[in-house]
């Protein structure tokens, strides 16, 4: 094998050895200075790039560029550290941190309470290339920038507007407040601040039988940061964020967690205690004057449904005994109108029976007048008063109203009506008798 390629070396000529040679020299030189002849770039990251000759340039997209032997400084578009220096959990996740995070801040809050604050912090880079190099130019690396400018930026934020709030406020209370402040700090700059001095008593004053003060209670002073405002209610800014100086976004800042010192959690506990308390006895009093009310309220509600229940027993009654007596008034009126249109008919009946008795009697004289025999008139005069008794008796309609009839005492008896029935009967026999 070896002897048929030196056969076939000694076929090829020189130029063409010389030429094979060098191709595979440029080759491999190629090969080892491929990495300062062109580079990649990953789409979450911007580039830095200066020169062998020292111009600066930035690189901010993906894919491979032409380094030509430059030097190469890469920053991320958008990082983000946590300030924790406990394995809290945070985010539901336990973490226990590494060199690229930080430790809590430590502040001083209102009233000389020490706390550890911790959170997180996410931020993102200009794509401006001027405002690149200075970043570059100032910071000399993305890890001098994380650590140095944006911690440090996040540091003096927090610690400008721990002074502004009590541990119980920072903690508790105004939690969400003291976030925006330190963010606004964080972004914009640092706000004008003013202190005073006040004294507060230290328990209470010692008091004797009669309520008299005999022995003060001591007192302590201390001092309240409050921020400066313009005559139009706004904050005084003194000085500018260094992250705005570099226009560097923040996208996202928490404060996750106030852990106070043993002396402040105890005059905490002591203060929510106290709340606790008098929340409760609030609550408790608040609820006996519901529970008052409500047995008012009852008490009201069933003393008006009785009213309103015998309300409506009177109505019914007023209203019953109110019918009743128009049923009688009208029953009465009916009656009494039956009765008069009664009489009203047999007095005319009467006229009537009357007129034909006289006309029948007339009749029965002429007869007599005529020639009747004295037998045969008395016998005539009897059949005829004979006859009118008994059309009397016959008539449909009585003579007088039978309401008439009946005695005084309610038992029988003659009545007016009677005397006037008779005395139509007599008037018409001694009329008959003639």
């Amino acid at each position: 094998m070896a002897e048929k390629i030196y056969e076939m070396s000694n076929k090829v000529s020189p130029k063409t050895k010389f030429t094979l040679i060098i191709s595979i020299i440029v080759v491999v030189i190629i090969a080892v200075l491929w990495s300062s002849i062109f580079g990649y770039n990953n789409a979450t990251q911007i580039l830095v790039k200066q020169s062998p000759f020292g111009e600066m340039s930035c690189i901010d997209r993906a894919g491979f560029y032409f380094k030509g032997f430059g030097t190469i400084y890469e920053y991320d578009r958008t990082k983000d550290f946590y300030f924790n220096s406990s394995n809290e959990k945070v985010r539901g996740e336990s973490w226990e941190g590494d060199d690229t995070d930080e430790d809590d801040i430590s502040v001083t809050l209102s009233r000389n309470a020490n706390a550890d604050i911790s959170g997180y912090i996410k931020y993102q880079l200009p794509t401006d290339c001027d405002e690149l190099i200075k970043i570059h130019m100032d910071q000399r690396g993305d890890r001098q920038l994380k650590h140095g400018l944006v911690r440090n930026a996040v540091l003096s934020a927090v610690r400008k507007t721990a002074p502004l709030f009590t541990a119980e406020e920072a903690k508790v209370t105004k939690i969400a407040e003291f976030r925006r402040l330190a963010e606004d700090q964080l972004i914009y700059g640092e706000y004008q601040t003013t202190t005073e001095i006040r004294e507060e008593k230290v328990g209470d004053d010692e008091l004797d039988a009669e309520g008299r003060v005999i022995k003060k209670a001591e007192s302590q002073q201390y001092t309240v940061t409050k921020l400066t405002l313009d005559s139009l209610g706004q904050r005084v800014l003194i000085k500018e964020s260094a992250l705005k100086q570099y226009n560097i976004r923040i996208l996202q800042f928490e404060i996750q967690n106030v852990k106070l010192d043993a002396k402040a959690q105890q005059q905490l506990d002591i203060v929510k205690e106290r709340e606790m308390k008098r929340v409760a006895e609030r609550t408790a009093s608040e609820t006996a004057k519901q529970q008052a009310i409500t047995a008012e309220a009852e008490g009201k509600a069933k003393v008006a449904k009785e009213k309103a229940e015998q309300e409506v027993v009177k109505i019914r009654e007023v209203t019953q005994a109110e019918k009743e007596r128009d049923v009688a008034i009208l029953n009465a009126q009916k009656e009494k109108e039956v009765a008069r249109l009664a009489a009203e008919k047999a007095i005319e009946d009467a006229k009537r029976i009357r007129a034909e008795g006289e006309a029948e009697a007339a009749a029965n004289r002429a007869k007599v007048q005529a020639g009747l025999t004295p037998q045969e008139a008395a016998e005539w005069a009897y059949k005829t008063k004979v006859g009118v008794a008994e059309a009397l008796a016959k008539s449909s309609h009585p003579l007088v109203p039978s309401i008439m009839m009946g005695g005084s005492d309610g038992k029988g008896g003659s009545s007016a009506m009677d005397a006037v029935g008779l005395k139509y009967l007599m008037d018409i026999n001694e009329k008959l008798s003639k």
